[in-house]
């Protein structure tokens, strides 16, 4: 049998043609088949569930309009129960007569009943044991049943009770059988909780017999398939009682996912080895949260029953189809085949990535000439479109694409790309940029916290150094720094160091607070930033001199919103925020500093003067010792040199007077040193003896016994204890910031500072250790 393509033409044209009349007839065919399908499926399942929708609205209005006498019970239970004007003994009363009211309103009520917690009514339960409408009990349990008043099982009292209790809220049962009228029927419960306090003192009922809803389903579902399923694909309601309490579908899988959304929905299913459409619709009964479906079920060759005979008409007139197709096709296939060729030759190189080829357009305005045409515009768009991804693969951003029409969905995702690409291009710029920022400002924190460091006893060089490294880190082109002198007769800011140019500069300056710029600052102790400052207004307002810079930044140095100086930084630049926030954070560092300084200046001076009045105590002693034995030795030089002695014993007491004076301001100094600072008291063991009240409020302790004994290690351990206790040794300070517990809900940074104190020889007598809070 020779090959097909060595056929030749006139064998070919009626195979192709016929074959392709007999396709496209069946392909018509097969599309008007499952289109009829679709449609009949459409209008079937459209009938059933507009039929099944009327019924699950009506059984929910039946249900929902029924849950109001119930509901409006347990609100006026609560109230009956609550009332100081209704007697103990009278409440019981009063609910029952009221029970009995309700439930004879309507004609429809099967039951009706209330049950209570013991003596949640009026606390009279025990006289109530055993009769009508109570428990076993004694507990209130009234159970209304077609007008009359019966006992109701505490078996199912409890059971309800406490489904109700765990809900929290109104609840609709699942189906149990319940004996109501002399037999065991299937009975749903809609229980209302009676709420007093915020607690569930009870529970108001009404029972609904399952074969009553039933009637109200099939009463307007014309399937009369219809059954009510809880969301947990229990079955409630349906017409075979012996399905009543299954799983819907025998627990089919993709159902039971359905009904676990809460929503309404439709599928087909394989059930029991047949396709069957369902549909099932969310209905919500009272205030409950539990989600109640009703559905219905239909094999799908009843959907499609009045589609068979259709069809059968429908392949007939395809068949005779298929005839006049190929006739006709054989004249148009004959000059058809000419051009196609050409364009299968072309969307075959096409297919295999070859677009750099050349094709030229047709005249013809018929469909193959405009489809040949289509395709030389498709070719070009394609060499662009490759030549536009080429140059985003090199990097070029910015190049213009301009798409073939809003459909370029081709073209759009490349711009899609592009822009994504732009994005992440500036978003790694500003990461980069915000990194760099974050790495300037920890680098620099660091930097000047070694500064502080260093120069911790004297202020003059400790300020040099701040200022001149701070114009330097920052640069800018110059600074100052202003400290706080406090004199008996003024305070004033003044300049403790000033550079400039990567040169150092002298000033001598005094600001009074409330002068300018820097004494503004320092009395409203917030910074102050200008910028795009006038030629005349640095002379006037500035601390820095005659320079006229573009930006100033005053900030004040201020810890625990004590200010002790001022530092101003200008430039010819305007000082980004970043770097604004970082001269605020070192300067917390620096008054801290300062005021360490401060403590340590005047520590120094006290006790040196201390030293010298001890030693000229110490000579006057040896000079009376001496007079003593000259006494002894002879009666004479004694009555002699009486009165001297007498001179003597009175500068003696001079002295001592003297160093008394001194020593209570000593104490005073440390009292006030200890009301504005949090202080501990080391021994030389490293042993605390002394903690200042300060620093015991801030902890919350109670009494400084607590603290008194323990020891260094009992804080930061062993290891660190005898780091510090090494330099403290030397009589080197040990200063570090470490996060402690006060008890808040985060934990706060403090600086702490260890000081040695030590004698004339350099022995360590005893640690002072400083604790400051950090501020970020």
């Amino acid at each position: 049998m020779k090959k097909f393509k060595d056929l030749s033409i006139n064998v070919k044209m009626p195979l192709i043609v016929g074959i392709t009349g007999l396709v496209v007839m069946a392909s018509i065919c097969t599309i008007l088949i499952f289109s009829q399908r679709r449609v009949t499926f459409e209008n079937t399942t459209k009938s059933i569930k507009f039929s099944s929708a009327i019924a699950a609205v009506n059984l929910a209005d039946y249900i929902n309009s029924a849950a109001v006498t119930p509901r409006t019970f347990a609100h006026m239970a609560a109230s009956v129960i609550q009332s100081d004007d209704i007697p103990a003994q009278e409440k019981r009363k009063r609910l029952l007569e009221e029970l009995m009211i309700f439930s004879s309103a309507e004609k429809n009520m099967d039951n009706f009943w209330a049950m209570f917690d013991k003596d949640a009514v009026d606390g009279l339960d025990e006289k109530f044991v055993g009769s009508a409408g109570n428990n076993s009990d004694g507990a209130f349990c009234p159970w209304i049943q077609s007008g009359e008043l019966r006992a109701m099982s505490d078996n199912r009292t409890d059971k309800l009770f406490e489904l109700t209790r765990a809900a929290g809220q109104e609840i609709f049962s699942e189906p149990y059988l319940y004996n109501l009228h002399g037999t065991e029927e299937h009975v749903l419960s809609l229980c209302v909780p009676v709420v007093i306090g915020g607690r569930i003192v009870g529970v108001v009922g009404r029972d609904f017999l399952i074969s009553n809803l039933n009637k109200v389903a099939v009463s307007y579902d014309m399937t009369g398939r219809g059954r009510l399923v809880s969301s947990d694909g229990i079955i409630v309601v349906h017409a075979n009682p012996q399905r009543i309490g299954g799983i819907i579908g025998d627990g089919h899988q993709e159902t039971l996912e359905g009904l676990a959304k809460g929503e309404d929905f439709e599928l087909m299913v394989n059930f029991r080895g047949n396709d069957e459409y369902q549909a099932f619709f969310c209905i919500q009964f009272g205030e409950c949260d539990k989600k109640w479906f009703y559905g219905v079920s239909i094999p799908a060759n009843e959907v499609y029953a009045t589609l068979r005979e259709s069809t059968i008409y429908l392949i007939i007139i395809s068949l005779l189809g298929v005839f006049v197709i190929t006739g006709i096709g054989l004249i148009l296939m004959r000059w058809i085949l000419k051009d196609v060729s050409v364009l299968n030759k072309t969307i075959e190189k096409l297919s295999l990535g070859q677009i750099n080829q050349q094709l030229d357009g047709s005249k013809s305005g018929d469909e193959i000439g405009t489809m040949k045409n289509k395709l030389f515009q498709f070719v070009g768009a394609l060499k662009r479109t490759v030549l536009f991804a080429n140059n985003i693969g090199q990097g070029k951003l910015d190049v213009e694409y301009e798409l073939l029409s809003d459909g370029d969905v081709l073209g759009q995702s490349l711009l899609e790309m592009r822009k994504s690409l732009q994005n992440a291009e500036n978003e790694r710029t500003i990461r980069i940029r915000e990194e760099e920022q974050r790495n300037w400002g920890t680098e620099g924190l660091a930097k000047f916290a070694e500064i502080l460091r260093r120069d911790n006893n004297n202020l003059e060089a400790l300020s040099y150094n701040v200022i001149s490294n701070m114009v330097k880190y920052l640069g800018a082109n110059q600074g100052g720094i202003f400290i706080l002198n406090e004199n008996d007769d003024e305070n004033f800011l003044e300049n403790t160091a000033c550079y400039a140019y990567d040169r150092r500069k002298f000033l001598e300056k005094k600001i009074f607070p409330g002068e300018g710029l820097v004494g503004s600052c320092f009395l409203e102790g917030i910074p102050i930033y200008i910028t795009d400052v006038p030629d005349s207004y640095v002379d006037i307002t500035s601390g820095l001199g005659k320079a006229n810079p573009r930006s100033i930044y005053i900030c004040p140095l201020k810890v625990n919103d004590v200010i002790y100086g001022i530092i101003e930084i200008a430039s010819f630049t305007e000082i980004e925020e970043y770097r604004r926030d970082f001269i605020n954070k070192v300067s917390e560092s620096i008054a801290s500093t300062i005021a360490t300084v401060h403590v340590n200046l005047r520590t120094s001076k006290l006790l040196e003067q201390t030293k010298i009045q001890a030693e000229e105590k110490i000579n006057s002693e040896e000079e009376l010792r001496q007079n003593m034995e000259e006494m002894q030795a002879t009666q004479e030089e004694m009555r002699r040199r009486e009165a001297e002695l007498q001179e003597t014993l009175g500068k003696m007491k001079d002295v001592q007077k003297v160093a008394e004076i001194k020593e209570h301001e000593m104490q005073q100094f440390y009292n006030a040193f200890s009301d504005s600072c949090n202080i501990i008291i080391y021994s030389a063991e490293g042993v605390i003896t002394d903690v200042n009240e300060k620093l015991l409020k801030l902890f919350n302790i109670p009494d400084k016994s607590v603290w008194v004994g323990l020891r260094m290690t009992d804080f930061i351990g062993e290891e660190k204890s005898r780091m510090v206790m090494e330099q403290l040794v030397q009589g080197k300070p040990y200063e570090e910031c470490q996060a402690i517990d006060t008890g808040a809900e985060e934990k706060q940074t403090f600086r702490q500072k260890f000081t040695p104190i030590c004698d004339s020889q350099g022995k360590l007598l005893w640690i002072l250790l400083i604790t400051t809070p950090e501020h970020n």
